[in-house]
């Protein structure tokens, strides 16, 4: 039902953040689960999605009552935590997951930047300088996806493990790093300036 309240473009677009936040909280994206249990998997020999995640390592939650009848739950942070290779959990037990972490550089004002090696940011398309590494998944950045992807990497850990290592020592070996800036000329117009920056400076 339609109604007469009009938002405007501020609200529109923080309350769409907020909702994707709030939507976005792994207790909400664990309940997609719900419909699902039951579900085969023609890919697994007709396995079911409980059974799949199951050999994955993650197990419904249960509960017991005074007469010891045990009633299925649905999954939880805990579950999957459990599921999750130690490995890939901080000492304050976030969870992390593999990925391309771009190289960024925050100068005096505040404003980021990506970071380029002289021959990519001489490129229009250049492609910026990354690292593969385990990253902390943010409390509203949760998505089936990923879940998927950490408790796939973590079966798999030393494959996924001794990539990151390989990708940390070629960042070792990169010396000269620059940003790229956008700035008007004499004539008003906007060109790309390509400064060099401090390897030190560089954050990810």
């Amino acid at each position: 039902m339609a109604t007469n309240v009009t938002l405007n473009a501020k609200q529109i677009n923080g309350g769409t953040r907020e909702i994707i936040s709030k939507t976005s909280q792994l207790t909400q994206v664990l309940r997609t689960f719900e419909t699902l249990y039951t579900q085969k998997l023609p890919s697994c020999d007709g396995m079911t999605v409980e059974g799949f995640m199951s050999a994955m390592g993650v197990e419904r939650f249960t509960t017991t009552n005074k007469l010891g009848k045990v009633t299925k739950k649905g999954y939880t942070p805990g579950t999957i935590r459990k599921g999750w290779n130690d490995s890939m959990q901080t000492e304050e037990g976030k969870m992390c997951v593999f990925k391309n972490v771009p190289a960024k550089y925050k100068d005096e004002d505040g404003t980021v930047y990506r970071v380029f090696t002289p021959e990519e940011a001489e490129k229009i398309d250049g492609k910026c300088v990354s690292r593969f590494m385990l990253s902390e998944i943010a409390d509203d950045k949760w998505t089936v996806a990923i879940i998927l992807r950490g408790l796939k990497q973590g079966r798999d850990f030393k494959k996924y493990n001794d990539r990151s290592v390989e990708s940390e020592m070629a960042w070792e070996e990169v010396e000269n790093l620059c940003i790229i800036r956008v700035v008007e000329d004499e004539n008003g117009k906007e060109v790309r300036e390509i400064v060099e920056i401090e390897k030190d400076e560089v954050y990810f």
